[in-house]
């Protein structure tokens, strides 16, 4: 019991020292001791706070995307302004979902998924909604891509226009232009003969994957906008611009 009363006495002093000394692990450990010991006070509570806060800095700055997403959450809890530190949280996870669309917009859907899973938002609903949403995008571009090949090999044209405009990723409408390009060749001397099928060839815009932009628009809804300047900012997230037809409304690249 002795002991155990000259090591209360000794954690806090302890506690300053690391934080001055920038001991970051040692600090958390010498907090929890004294948490368990005993209430901390306001100063103390303050300490902590500071180093889970620079704990989380130094992960973030590290790449260490789950570890300091995981801290700044526990820095809410602890923090005498947790609004603030809630900010911050949330100015991250923007940071990662941002970063996850431009990845996967340029091509690099594997990134993109990592990065979700490796940042852990895949715990939680909109980081699994917009997992799930580009896997499958992703998956059915393919999917088109690969029948739009197969038809052109077996020169069924009307078929690989068909699959061809079912391509809405700019990456895959980029590997895909060289057979584009071919198949509306042929799909047009098909129509010079009579043929009694348009083409459906002329480059328009196409409507954004209702899979992407319902994930991107929950997004925006969970963090308090409305309804319609959640679907503006989606859209635009996803290099769209909403287009007003009438009563109607639709995002569009």
């Amino acid at each position: 019991m002795l002991a155990l009363a000259w090591w209360q006495q000794q954690l806090p002093t302890r506690l300053k020292g690391a934080v001055e000394r920038d001991e970051l692990e040692r600090c958390l450990q010498l907090g929890s001791q004294l948490a368990a010991l005993r209430q901390l006070n306001a100063h103390e509570q303050a300490l902590l706070a500071e180093c889970l806060r620079q704990q989380a800095q130094r992960s973030w700055e590290q790449q260490r995307w789950r570890a300091a997403l995981d801290q700044q959450r526990g820095l809410v809890l602890r923090s005498a302004n947790p609004a603030m530190e809630e900010r911050q949280l949330q100015a991250w996870r923007d940071l990662i979902r941002q970063r996850t669309l431009e990845l996967y917009q340029q091509g690099e859907a594997r990134e993109a998924l990592n990065l979700l899973q490796l940042s852990g938002e895949t715990r939680y609903p909109s980081g699994q909604q917009l997992h799930s949403a580009l896997a499958e995008n992703w998956a059915a571009n393919r999917y088109a891509f690969s029948n739009a090949r197969e038809a052109a090999g077996g020169e069924n044209w009307w078929v690989a226009l068909d699959q061809l405009n079912q391509l809405d990723h700019p990456w895959w409408q980029q590997q895909a232009m060289t057979l584009r390009e071919r198949v509306e060749s042929e799909a047009a001397a098909l129509q010079q003969a009579n043929s009694p099928k348009d083409s459906h060839g002329e480059k328009k815009m196409r409507t954004v994957p209702d899979l992407l932009l319902d994930a991107a628009v929950r997004h925006h809804l969970s963090e308090g906008l409305s309804d319609w300047l959640a679907f503006e900012q989606a859209c635009a997230e996803l290099g769209g611009q909403v287009i007003e037809e009438g009563p109607e409304s639709s995002c569009r690249r």
